[in-house]
């Protein structure tokens, strides 16, 4: 049965042919969207690096959001519930609706007392955008500002999670994904392993957080990887190891016209609604089990805009010129960070897993200092922010269905230049039957991936 379910994705995929016209218009030949360089129809690095991930051919393309529906899949179905401890109902409306009105946003996916944290052992999963430096910076600031971090890390280069769990095939059930990648030390470390018992932590030590990444084009993914999917069953191998484990949805981002920066800026700002709703699907199927993990939002892509934003305005000490040659200081290319822009976003990330303030922590050799305290006080009250107001990504399924099909295609697909997407992208995500599109609750379409 599992095999039937797996093999049907690549029908799925099928459809995806139309994004290479996209692609084209895309800066750097395509940096913008594209999946892991595997000889397929798009190639490339959705992070603009020339870098391959290994043995990720995943026999289709991936992600246009047409609205085009895919051929129909196998699915494995549980017994979903609509509970939700806080009581909170959908308030908006959309098309194609059939959820009702007892859908939910589920748990809050912050904690409500935010109490800061002295000590993490962090698991990254990720590609170009979270490679190192950010966790060489993250262990530099932890130590300066006196709490205790230690790390690994699975990084493939231009991979969904996809290819960091099933590997290059969806028939792959026995995981081959999970060891796969650049490690802290080496690679192609059997992640599954280390999660469960850690071998590269102290004695006795379990790892606490997952900060995970999806490809940076997150309306593709969702339609055409699996993202929901696959995040939970990443979030469940932390959970194997740790019961008390936490994940963080860590926000990627796509590829800028530093130029022209503002429709970036406004895809960045849509595009948190749809990592948000991410979360709260899978928070969906662990409440429907009666669990009280979560996964949670990490916002590095709008905390990314909250800084470009005010570098634009003059607040920034140390950054100066065009508004080209300021975002030069932040981004190597059109989507990659410099050292400081890794700094920046390691001190986002450090606020996140810590909960607590960045502000003072030392600044790592090759970073500019002068704009260094401008960064920290800006990545703290960003984070600060978010984690502490209730609201932060509260969003039922039909509110994301609507904000998604109202808001999030048309940054998405304006952001690359092809306008005429965006209705095809539209139709699909507020369409609550079409496979592709996760966002329903109670879902009768739910596909559970079987455990390792």
């Amino acid at each position: 049965m599992h095999r039937a379910f797996a093999s049907s994705r690549p029908l799925q995929l099928a459809f995806g042919l139309t994004l290479t016209a996209a692609l084209s218009a895309c800066p750097d030949g395509g940096s913008g969207v594209t999946t892991e360089s595997t000889g397929g129809p798009t190639g490339g690095d959705p992070t603009g690096s020339s870098e391959a991930t290994d043995g990720t051919s995943s026999g289709g393309p991936t992600a246009p959001t047409t609205g085009d529906e895919p051929t129909g899949t196998a699915t494995t179905s549980v017994d979903p519930t609509a509970g939700d401890p806080t009581g909170t109902t959908a308030n908006t409306t959309g098309p194609d609706e059939t959820t009702g009105p007892d859908e939910t946003t589920g748990d809050p996916p912050v904690d409500p007392g935010w109490s800061e944290r002295d000590y993490a052992r962090v698991f990254l999963s990720g590609h170009s955008l979270t490679d190192n430096p950010l966790a060489d910076f993250m262990l530099e600031i932890a130590a300066g500002v006196g709490v205790d971090l230690n790390y690994n890390q699975q990084i493939g280069i231009g991979s969904p999670i996809r290819v960091r769990t099933l590997g290059g095939s969806w028939d792959n059930l026995d995981w081959p994904g999970y060891k796969t990648g650049k490690n802290r030390e080496g690679s192609d470390m059997d992640v599954i392993a280390e999660l469960k018992a850690p071998q590269t932590l102290g004695p006795g030590e379990l790892y606490d957080t997952l900060v995970i990444t999806e490809r940076h084009d997150i309306l593709g993914t969702i339609q055409w990887e699996d993202t929901t999917g696959l995040l939970r069953h990443y979030h469940d191998r932390l959970i194997d190891g740790n019961p008390a484990g936490q994940t963080l949805l860590y926000h990627s981002w796509l590829g800028m016209d530093k130029a022209a920066p503002e429709a970036w800026i406004t895809h960045e700002k849509n595009a948190l609604f749809a990592w948000e709703c991410v979360a709260a699907k899978v928070n969906h199927t662990l409440e429907a089990e009666g669990r009280p993990d979560r996964v949670t939002t990490l916002p590095v892509g709008a905390a990314l805009v909250h800084l470009v934003e005010a570098v634009l305005a003059d607040e920034v000490a140390g950054i100066e010129g065009a508004v080209n040659q300021k975002l030069d200081q932040l981004f190597s290319d059109d989507v990659h960070l410099t050292p400081l822009g890794a700094y920046y976003a390691a001190l986002v990330t450090h606020a996140a897993v810590f909960r607590s303030s960045p502000v003072g922590a030392p600044v790592p050799q090759g970073v500019p200092s002068e704009p260094a305290a401008d960064l920290q006080q800006l990545a703290w009250e960003f984070v600060r922010d978010y984690y502490t107001n209730a609201a932060s990504g509260q969003h039922t399924m039909e509110e994301c269905r609507a904000f998604i099909a109202d808001q999030v295609c048309a940054s998405f697909w304006t952001l690359l230049n092809e306008p005429g997407s965006i209705s095809g992208c539209s139709d699909h995500f507020s369409n609550a039957d079409a496979e592709g599109n996760p966002f329903r609750w109670p879902d009768p379409q739910l596909m559970v991936w079987p455990a390792p």
